[in-house]
């Protein structure tokens, strides 16, 4: 009988630790850190971080963004204004999840002045000083008719950067050409063919390192990739309405 009755005991109290965690499990909170965010920033933040980790956000780094920052209202609004997931991660520092940077101090090693053809012999085709620090080294080159060049963006589709070569992922574009995430969406891509019985007169070289951001000298956007310019009196109307878009290959 008192065998019964012990057991009877162990019984009941297996089943109230049981019971006690299910209902634990069940009733455990939001996190925490969101509810603050929730409290101090409005109705909607919580739902909004929520969708970004949904899309791929890390909720750590972001964690970690909010905990560091002194304007938290600010870093809000600079995620909800980012162009694009690569530039959110810029905000929160998320380093290991932005394509093609390169985790060492950036040391600049673009030309230091900018270049005239004598060939040319316009002022209109030259590298200027800004577009020069973008290249290692430059040269001029008139590309034959049938060159296709490519371009990624998801602002101006006519802009004057482009490549050669197709590009076949973001990190080609944001560490090979060193595109800062806060300059492009990555969202769209554009070919350009030259005319039968045209040449097209551009800049071409290797692309020069630049900083992810303002500020940050490690990581940075190692460049190294081949790049064109292609000056501003090249792209006229003509040129413009052969720019056609194209599948991104990502």
């Amino acid at each position: 009988m008192k065998r019964n009755y012990i057991s009877l005991i162990l019984l009941w109290l297996f089943l109230s630790v049981s019971a006690t965690s299910c209902s634990n499990d069940h009733d455990v909170p939001p996190e925490g850190w969101i509810n603050e965010l929730e409290t101090l920033l409005g109705p909607g933040t919580a739902t909004t971080l929520t969708n970004w980790f949904a899309a791929g956000l890390d909720e750590e780094k972001t964690k970690e963004a909010f905990e560091k920052s002194s304007d938290k209202a600010g870093l809000m609004n600079n995620l909800k204004n980012a162009l694009s997931i690569y530039h959110q991660r810029v905000y929160i520092e998320d380093w290991d999840h932005i394509p093609g940077i390169e985790k060492s101090d950036y040391v600049p090693n673009g030309l230091s002045a900018g270049i005239s053809d004598p060939v040319w012999n316009n002022p209109d085709l030259d590298l200027s000083a800004a577009d020069a620090a973008n290249f290692v080294d430059a040269r001029a080159d008139e590309l034959p008719a049938g060159t296709k060049i490519y371009r990624v963006t998801g602002g101006n589709p006519a802009g004057g950067y482009w490549t050669i070569q197709k590009p076949g992922s973001v990190g080609e574009v944001i560490g090979g050409t060193a595109v800062r995430p806060e300059w492009n969406n990555f969202s769209k891509m554009y070919v350009y063919e030259v005319p039968a019985g045209q040449t097209l007169k551009v800049w071409r070289g290797t692309t020069a390192r630049q900083l992810i951001t303002d500020g940050i000298i490690n990581p940075h956007l190692p460049g190294g990739a081949e790049q064109l310019f292609i000056p501003f009196a090249v792209r006229d109307n003509a040129f413009k309405s052969l720019v056609q878009e194209t599948t991104l290959p990502w």
